[in-house]
C-alpha cells in the first residue's frame, strides 16, 4: 500500500529503510506538553522503532525517531486511516476531545490497539453530571452535590439560597467539556447565584452548561491520583501535584497548569491506600455498567478531615503532571500501553514499576496568557537546557519555521528536572528555565514558587507514649497556633487505654493503640509501631514517657528522626527514671538540674543533646518539687527542639 508522503524529523526522512528495521511504530494523538512527553517516553522503548505524533509541535518535530503529520487530533477518520495506512501497533491518545468524540471506538472497529477510553467510557470526563450521579451510584466518597438541567434555574437558585442559608459554601460547574474553564468558586451566595446566571442563562460556556453541577466547597489540600486501567485493574502512579494560577503565591486566574511535582507527600501512604481503593473501585463499577475503562484514570482528590474525597475524573493523563510522572516510571510505557489495551496488564508487565526520586517541571508560558497573549515569538536556549544533568523540556506551544523555533501558544513548553530529592529535582528544572530565552524577554512568563507545598511543608510529628504524654501538650498547641511549622498527626501506644491515646482524640489527632503481646520480641513489635508511623508520613518522632526499651533496628529506622525527653541534664543520672532522678541530684547536693531532650541511640540516654533547659535546685527542695519544675520545662524544651529539626539544626545521629 501507498506509504503517506512524511516531512523529515531530525533530518532524515521516515523511509521503508527504518520500516524493515526491528521495532513498531506507534501514533500518539495530540499536540501538547503531555504529548511531547508522551512521545518521548514510547521512543525510549526497544519495542519501538518510530513515533507518529498528529499533529505534533516543535518538539516533537525535531527529535529522532519522531515525525510529526499535520492531522488534527479532531480528526477522527484521518487518525485512522493514518494508523492503517502506517500499520501501527498502537494508538496512544493524550487529549480529551477526540476520547469522547469516539476515537478508541474507531479504533478498536479498524482493529487498531488504542490506549484509551472508549466514547462510553469518557462520559466520566464528558459530563460532570453522569460523572457525580456515577459516584453517587457506586458509593464513591465524593462531596453532597445537585445536578440541575438548564430550564431548571430558578429551582437551581433556590438550592443555592438554602445552602448558604445552612452555612455550607458551593462551587459551580458546567456539566461538560468547557476547556478546563466550567468551574466557578463563588466567594458569597451573591457570586454564586452569579455563577448560575453565567452558565445556565447567558450560556458562557455553550452546550457544556447545558447541565450543571452545584456541589458542596470542599476544604483541604487537592492532588493528582492516576492509574494504569486495562478495563478490570487499575495500577496507581505516584501522586502529583500542580499549580493552577497564573502567579506566584498562587494569584491570578487559574491556567491550565503552571508546574507541577511528584512525589506529592502530602499523600500519606495510609491515604494512598485509601485512593487506591476508589480507583480500584471506579474501575470495576464501570465494568459493571458496561464501560470497561481502558487507558488513564485521572482522580482529582481533596484531603479533607474526612479522608480522600473525588473532586472529578479525566480520562486521561494530566499536564503537565504528565511531564513529571512519565520521567520517574521505569517500566516501558509500550508494554504498559499494550497491556492495558489487550485488557490484561499484568500479562505483559506483572508490576508497574517507578524510579526513586523525585521530578518537577516549571511551565513556561508567554506573558498574557491565560488571557489574550503573543504568537511568533522567537525561542531559543532549549537545546542548552536539555543538556543541564537531569533536564528535559518538553514543547507544548512551538513551532519550527524557517528562522527557528518560535512560540505557538499560551503555555509553550514545561521543563522538568529530575534528582534524588523534591529539592535537587526542582534546583534542576529551574537551572534549565535559565538557559532559555524569548525575544523580546518580557514575552516570557513562568511561576518562581513551584513546589512551595512540598517545599514549606509542615513538620509531620509521630507520638510515642505509654502514659499520659503531658510534655507533648506544649508541641501541640504550638502547632496548632502557628508557632510551629508542624503538624502532631498520630499518638501510638502499646497501653490501650494510656492517657497520651486519649490526649490526641481530644485534640483530632489519630490515635493508634499497637498492643505487645507477651514474649514478643523488641524489634517485631517495633516493626509494627514503625508501619503505623509510616503511614502517617512522620517525619519526627518523639518519645513521651514510652516505657519500652527501643531496638537497635528501631534506633536504625528513624536514625536523626527520633527524640526523647529526660528529667536531668545528661549525662548525668542517664539510665535513671522520674523521681529516682530528682532524688540523685538532691542527694548529690547539686545546684541545678532540668531537662535534656536527646536524639535516641541504640545506647540508653546517649544520644547527642539537641537541647538542654535548666532549673535552680533550692533549699528544701524534694523529689516532688523538683519534677514539678523540671516538668514545666520539658513541653518548651520539646518545642524548641522540634523548631531546629525544622530548620535543620540536629546534631548528626
Amino acid at each position: 500500500s501507498r506509504l503517506v508522503d512524511l516531512p523529515s524529523s531530525a533530518g532524515r526522512p521516515y523511509s521503508l529503510a527504518m520500516a524493515a528495521a526491528d521495532g513498531v511504530d506507534v501514533l500518539v494523538v495530540g499536540g501538547g506538553g503531555r504529548e511531547h512527553a508522551i512521545a518521548a517516553k514510547l521512543r525510549d522503548s526497544p519495542k519501538v522503532r518510530h513515533v507518529f505524533c498528529a499533529p505534533g509541535n516543535g518538539g516533537t518535530e525535531a527529535e529522532p525517531g519522531m515525525t510529526n503529520v499535520a492531522i488534527s487530533d479532531s480528526d477522527l477518520v484521518g487518525l485512522v486511516g493514518l494508523a492503517l495506512e502506517r500499520k501501527v501497533a498502537l494508538v496512544f491518545v493524550g487529549p480529551e476531545a477526540p476520547l469522547c468524540k469516539g476515537l478508541a471506538d474507531a479504533c478498536k472497529d479498524a482493529g487498531i490497539p488504542c490506549f484509551g477510553p472508549s466514547r462510553r467510557a469518557a462520559e466520566l470526563e464528558e459530563s460532570k453530571a453522569f460523572s457525580k450521579d456515577f459516584f453517587a451510584r457506586h458509593n464513591l466518597p465524593t462531596a453532597a452535590f445537585k445536578n440541575f438541567k438548564k430550564d431548571e434555574y430558578d429551582t437551581a437558585c433556590d438550592y443555592v439560597r438554602s445552602e448558604y442559608s445552612a452555612g455550607r459554601e458551593v462551587v459551580v460547574k458546567a456539566s461538560g467539556l468547557a476547556a478546563g474553564k466550567g468551574v466557578l468558586m463563588p466567594q458569597n451566595v451573591d457570586e454564586a447565584l452569579d455563577a448560575l446566571k453565567t452558565v445556565m442563562v447567558d450560556a458562557a460556556f455553550g452546550s457544556a452548561g447545558d447541565e450543571t453541577v452545584v456541589e458542596q466547597l470542599l476544604i483541604g489540600e487537592e492532588v493528582s491520583c492516576m492509574a494504569f486501567c486495562d478495563g478490570r485493574v487499575a495500577s496507581m502512579m505516584p501522586p502529583a501535584q500542580d499549580h493552577k494560577r497564573i502567579n506566584d503565591g498562587d494569584q491570578g486566574p487559574n491556567t491550565g497548569g503552571m508546574g507541577a511535582y511528584s512525589p506529592a507527600p502530602c499523600l500519606t501512604p495510609r491515604l494512598r491506600r485509601e485512593v487506591m481503593t476508589v480507583l480500584q473501585k471506579t474501575v470495576e463499577a464501570m465494568a459493571s455498567e458496561d464501560r470497561a475503562y481502558v487507558g488513564v484514570l485521572y482522580g482529582g482528590f481533596m484531603l479533607t478531615k474526612d479522608g480522600p474525597l473525588l473532586l472529578e475524573y479525566n480520562v486521561r493523563f494530566g499536564d503537565p503532571e504528565t511531564e513529571v510522572l512519565l520521567p520517574l516510571l521505569d517500566s516501558d510505557l509500550f508494554e504498559v500501553a499494550m497491556g492495558c489495551a489487550e485488557g490484561d496488564l499484568a500479562k505483559r508487565v506483572p508490576e508497574v514499576q517507578w524510579k526513586a526520586g523525585a521530578a518537577a517541571t516549571v511551565v513556561v508560558a508567554a506573558t498574557g496568557y491565560p488571557n489574550s497573549y503573543p504568537k511568533g515569538l522567537p525561542i531559543t536556549g532549549t537545546e542548552e537546557a536539555d543538556k543541564e544533568q537531569g533536564v528535559k523540556v518538553y514543547h507544548a506551544g512551538t513551532k519550527k519555521t524557517e528562522a527557528g523555533l518560535v512560540s505557538s501558544g499560551g503555555r509553550v513548553m514545561a521543563v522538568t528536572g529530575q534528582g534524588a530529592d523534591f529539592k535537587e529535582a526542582l534546583a534542576r528544572a529551574y537551572a534549565g528555565v535559565a538557559r532559555i530565552r524569548f525575544e523580546p524577554a518580557t514575552g516570557m512568563h513562568f511561576r518562581k514558587d513551584i513546589g512551595h507545598r512540598a517545599a514549606h511543608r509542615p513538620i509531620r510529628i509521630g507520638l510515642l507514649g505509654s502514659t499520659r504524654g503531658s510534655s507533648s501538650q506544649a508541641t501541640i498547641d504550638a502547632c496548632k497556633s502557628g508557632a510551629l511549622q508542624a503538624t502532631v498527626v498520630v499518638a501510638v501506644s502499646n497501653k490501650k487505654e494510656a492517657g497520651i491515646l486519649e490526649r490526641a482524640r481530644n485534640e483530632g489527632i489519630r490515635a493508634v493503640h499497637v498492643p505487645c503481646m507477651k514474649g514478643t520480641e523488641r524489634a517485631t513489635y517495633d516493626k509494627e509501631v514503625t508501619k503505623v508511623l509510616r503511614d502517617e508520613g512522620v517525619d519526627l518522632l518523639i518519645l513521651v514517657g514510652f516505657m519500652r526499651i527501643v531496638s537497635g533496628e528501631f534506633c536504625q529506622d528513624w536514625a536523626g528522626r527520633i527524640i526523647n525527653v529526660h528529667p536531668s541534664l545528661l549525662p548525668l543520672h542517664a539510665g535513671g527514671m522520674d523521681l529516682e532522678v530528682h532524688s540523685a541530684v538532691i542527694a548529690a547536693g547539686e545546684a541545678e538540674s532540668g531537662c535534656t531532650v536527646h536524639m535516641v541511640t541504640e545506647e540508653v540516654d546517649s544520644g547527642p543533646v539537641v537541647v538542654q533547659r535548666k532549673v535552680k535546685v533550692e533549699a528544701g527542695e524534694t523529689p516532688e518539687s523538683l519534677k514539678a519544675k523540671v516538668q514545666a520545662e520539658e513541653g518548651p524544651s520539646l518545642v524548641e527542639a522540634v523548631r531546629l529539626f525544622a530548620s535543620g539544626g540536629f546534631p548528626k545521629a
